[in-house]
């Protein structure tokens, strides 16, 4: 069985910390799988993130995973975006105009506050072909998404996993 590099669990809340040029101090954002269904060859999870500074944003999106990709609908950096192509591989490229990406790695350590993570699958995007900047991002295998780090000339921001857990009771609505 291929390595899950972004597994779609329905309940499950993914909980980071996100510092930004675009504003001061540090928010938490809330990723929450509502729910997860498989439809005509495709798995599609309904999620919503929750973004907490000074106050509350809920937006709802979905991720869904095909033979050929995991994307997303929408995303804390930039919106919606392919994440990575299927079945993962080193050195597969892809563009997004005007961004290009490439898995880079899969064999990747990252030590963050949710834990030490190996086999980690690392992507760059050259943001405008590397001119806007870029942006550095970790999957790791059985959680998912845990950093990225990037550099634009737009802002500069890290967001990186604090804990995985179930959806609170209260929340699964």
């Amino acid at each position: 069985m291929p390595t899950d590099y972004f597994p779609l669990k329905e309940k499950t809340r993914y909980e980071y910390k996100f510092t930004s040029t675009e504003f001061e101090g540090t928010a938490r954002i809330f990723i929450d799988i509502l729910e997860v269904k498989k439809k005509d060859g495709k798995i599609v999870a309904q999620a919503r993130m929750i973004f907490e500074l000074r106050d509350s944003h809920t937006t709802p999106y979905t991720i869904t995973r095909d033979a050929k990709w995991l994307t997303t609908t929408d995303g804390v950096i930039t919106g919606g975006r392919r994440e990575f192509p299927l079945p993962v591989k080193e050195d597969v490229k892809w563009a997004e105009s005007p961004d290009c990406s490439e898995v880079v790695s899969l064999s990747d350590k990252v030590s963050i506050k949710a834990g030490k993570f190996s086999k980690c699958m690392k992507i760059v995007t050259m943001l405008a072909g590397g001119d806007a900047g870029k942006s550095v991002r970790y999957y790791a295998p059985g959680t998912g998404y845990i950093l990225e780090e990037y550099s634009g000339e737009d802002k500069t921001c890290e967001l990186e996993l604090l804990s995985v857990s179930v959806i609170p009771e209260e929340l699964k609505k």
